[in-house]
């Protein structure tokens, strides 16, 4: 049988001020009446049972969770607490095998809480196609054709063809280095790697098993879902890209038919809006002078903004803080997040 796992413990810190540790990105509305995480949980009803829709989150957001859920009527047993984030793989793993105890033929669709996805019936097309090729016993990704070398993003380097629009994997680079990238932007059969994957729980136990052992080992002793405190403490930090991808030979692509953005930073949430003919972005009460390619946000503030002779800068205004950032540099406010968390802890 089918299931979800979404990912919704991230705590977001590139999208700061906005984002903050007790009420991060996944749970933001910023386009329309939905949040990111009910977004996704309404893309994926249709493909899975709603009995079947599994949330991994860290135990401090479970309230926010059980409110945003009460809509879908997802079982909140369903709900599987990370005592701390230990990044993707750990979650993953953790998710694979407490379902699998419970289905041990059972077919996972992961996916993340933050992404914008535009075609929901591209989308479920290719989510069925993708699970049918894990049912087969593949780890199946799913491949963006790229628009720009960018850094943030994992690269998918495909093979043979063995359908339309699904190959198999040659390898597999996690956020390269910026000449990597721009070498890898220019060749054929280059796919960003979406983050949403689906693979049977067996399946991706074994890799683990293969590739992570010590992870497995400890995840295996986790029957119940009492056995995660005790055993959560002994884990390393991963990620599946890195763990994983990296290594495994058992990976294939499908090409996505529908529209995807990854909102990890403020640079890439610029591209999903419409601009003026300066590419300039204006979402807040803002007077504007000879700038170009400016990014204007309030949430929260009804301070006027006014804007002389900028270029490239993302400019977001909430109650107790302002970011200004050259958009080139956006990635950095994860860094700047972690000095925040040292010196002004009231404004994480």
């Amino acid at each position: 049988m089918n299931y979800a796992v979404i990912l919704a413990g991230g705590v977001g810190s590139r999208f700061w001020p906005l984002s903050r540790r007790s009420h991060p990105k996944q749970f933001l509305r910023i386009f329309g009446k939905d949040s990111f995480l009910e977004a996704t949980i309404r893309r994926i009803q249709t493909i899975v049972p709603r009995e079947n829709i599994f949330i991994v989150t860290n135990q401090i957001y479970l309230p926010e969770i059980k409110r945003q859920l009460r809509k879908f009527r997802v079982h909140q047993e369903n709900i599987i607490l990370e005592p701390k984030p230990l990044n993707t793989l750990p979650a993953i793993s953790l998710c694979a095998q407490i379902i699998r105890l419970k289905d041990s033929l059972a077919n996972l669709l992961v996916l993340p809480s933050d992404h914008y996805i535009k075609d929901s019936r591209g989308f479920k097309s290719t989510m069925f196609r993708a699970l049918s090729l894990s049912a087969k016993g593949l780890i199946c990704l799913i491949g963006i054709k790229p628009d720009s070398p960018c850094l943030g993003y994992g690269y998918i380097k495909t093979g043979r063809k063995i359908d339309k629009d699904i190959f198999a994997v040659k390898c597999f680079k996690e956020k390269p280095t910026l000449n990597t990238a721009r070498k890898l932007f220019k060749e054929k059969g280059i796919f960003w790697n979406s983050g949403i994957f689906c693979f049977k729980a067996e399946v991706i136990l074994k890799e683990i098993k293969t590739y992570v052992p010590k992870l497995y080992a400890q995840i295996i002793q986790i029957r119940q879902k009492q056995d995660i405190k005790k055993i959560w403490p002994k884990i390393k930090p991963i990620s599946i890209d890195y763990g994983l991808l990296e290594k495994s030979s058992n990976l294939a692509m499908v090409r996505a038919k529908f529209y995807w953005r990854d909102l990890g930073s403020w640079d890439a949430l610029c591209s999903v809006f419409s601009k003026d003919r300066k590419n300039n972005i204006i979402l807040s009460d803002c007077v504007n002078l000879d700038s170009t390619n400016i990014f204007v946000c309030s949430y929260g503030s009804k301070r006027l903004i006014a804007t002389v002779g900028l270029e490239d800068t993302i400019i977001v205004d909430t109650p107790d803080a302002l970011l200004v950032s050259r958009k080139e540099k956006s990635e950095g406010i994860k860094r700047l997040f972690e000095l925040l968390k040292q010196k002004r802890k009231q404004c994480v």
